[in-house]
């Protein structure tokens, strides 16, 4: 029996599924930016599809920002609002839900169905610390699988397929949310990241999953803030997309269907999508020129309020306590290695040398040269530090990172790989997170498979975006 099963994109990487009983949805960041001024949705969210929104469940896929966002989790929604998420090792996202005053929080297991009225989700996670998570969402009508971000592939991914069987619809980002592009190997035009990567990827992933329509999803965003504005270009939008795709003639088996904001689909009525959201990608600089005049006061205050900050030594000493938090079997591999840290805003520029192995900052009066500057804005650099989400700060894209070497570059990154596991509370190390890693991956040993393949060709020294494709393509 059809329950008119209608599914609704609101933003970049939310939608609104519901039948006749229920509604879900999917990661809301539905108002303002994210990324301190960087991100924000494009094209922008209409307020008639916020308004008066009522739904009876969310499902947070991970934590970063563009998908679990304080500010429209507590603007628009009750605090008694269910909101479920996958059950990871870590417990951060429960613990800022609650931080937030929710008190309604259900946590699914990898592979653990939970039926909501008519509609039943599945989460399958993916990723060794940073777990993502997949959601399959089954109605009477209509069978979705929200891959968003979630990099799942190999084993993993075959599972769920043979378990769930043909798809309607699959959803899967397809642009950089990383900040690849903002490494510089200096006197060189060494390019750290393959624009065409992102539309290879997803149009692999879709043949895998040969579901009837291929969404793109969880990347429909922009750059406002002054410091970004320029990585506009890198953006790998849908219509980019649409057009490598056709051109490459890579999609097999799927109907690509751009749906943005708005747009929507009903098992009754089919697709409602409108033409006029391809206007903001044709001419992209005036729309973008515009949704800057648009909220050029919220910008204005954000500048303002960056220019009158500066670090102080309670910031500086809890990094040094973050950066101590690594156990020093990790950090001894960073004898010879320490980098320049220059804290910056419009006004002033201030000047630190970090040690990764002794776990020290020091404050310097002159610049020096290590062979290694990472310049990050103070303001962001205080909230990532105080709230111990550093990785999120390289996120924004207005991060520096400037090395003589690649050997450099490479000493930085495994540093950074283990700054993340102190904000995914893998460091320190405890018995309890031990435990619930080990209790997680008797539900997910496939993905142990994927990893050693993954290491394997690493070794070998294939690029991490190109071993996501060689998995996928053996799938």
């Amino acid at each position: 029996m059809s329950s008119n099963t209608k599914i609704q994109f609101l933003s970049h990487a939310s939608c609104l599924v519901k039948t006749n009983k229920v509604k879900i949805l999917m990661d809301p960041w539905l108002i303002g930016s994210c990324y301190w001024r960087s991100w924000w949705n494009y094209p922008p969210v209409k307020e008639d599809l916020i308004n008066n929104l009522k739904i009876d469940a969310i499902y947070i896929t991970h934590v970063h920002w563009d998908h679990w966002h304080g500010p429209s989790l507590k603007k628009l929604f009750s605090k008694d609002t269910l909101i479920i998420t996958h059950d990871e090792p870590n417990r951060r996202s429960i613990k800022d839900l609650k931080s937030l005053g929710f008190n309604n929080i259900k946590l699914l297991k990898h592979d653990e169905s939970m039926l909501i009225g008519d509609i039943k989700i599945t989460p399958y996670q993916f990723g060794l610390f940073l777990n993502d998570s997949a959601l399959v969402i089954e109605t009477p009508d209509v069978k979705i699988f929200n891959a968003n971000d979630c990099k799942i592939a190999g084993s993993s991914l075959r599972y769920i397929l043979n378990k769930h069987g043909k798809f309607d619809f699959a959803l899967r980002s397809h642009s950089s949310a990383n900040d690849r592009v903002c490494y510089k190997i200096k006197d060189t035009d060494l390019i750290f990241d393959d624009k065409n990567h992102y539309s290879e990827a997803f149009a692999l992933f879709m043949n895998v999953v040969k579901p009837k329509y291929a969404i793109p999803f969880a990347s429909n965003h922009c750059h406002l803030h002054k410091d970004v504005y320029e990585m506009n270009e890198y953006i790998n939008d849908p219509f980019k997309l649409k057009s490598f795709i056709e051109k490459k003639k890579q999609l097999i088996k799927s109907e690509l269907k751009i749906m943005l904001s708005g747009d929507s689909w009903s098992s009754e009525t089919g697709f409602k999508i409108d033409s006029n959201n391809e206007r903001y990608f044709l001419d992209k600089e005036k729309y973008l020129s515009l949704y800057i005049d648009s909220v050029l006061p919220k910008l204005e205050n954000f500048y303002k309020q960056e220019s009158r900050l500066k670090p102080n030594s309670r910031i500086i000493k809890m990094f040094e306590s973050q950066i101590q938090s690594i156990p020093m079997a990790f950090r001894k591999k960073f004898k010879d290695f320490n980098y320049n840290l220059v804290l910056f805003n419009d006004k002033r520029e201030f000047l630190y040398e970090v040690s990764p192995h002794l776990g020290k900052v020091i404050s310097c009066d002159t610049d020096f040269n290590t062979g290694s500057q990472i310049r990050i804005p103070i303001k962001i650099f205080i909230d990532s530090v105080a709230m111990n989400m550093f990785h999120h700060s390289s996120i924004s894209k207005r991060n520096k990172y400037i090395f003589k070497n690649k050997d450099l570059l490479n000493k930085y990154e495994s540093f950074q790989d283990l700054l993340e596991y102190v904000e995914l509370e893998v460091f320190p190390l405890n018995i309890k997170y031990i435990f619930n890693l080990i209790k997680s991956y008797t539900r997910r040993w496939r993905e142990v498979i994927v990893y050693f393949k993954a290491f394997i060709l690493k070794r070998k020294g294939m690029q991490i975006y190109d071993i996501e494709k060689e998995i996928l393509k053996n799938t």
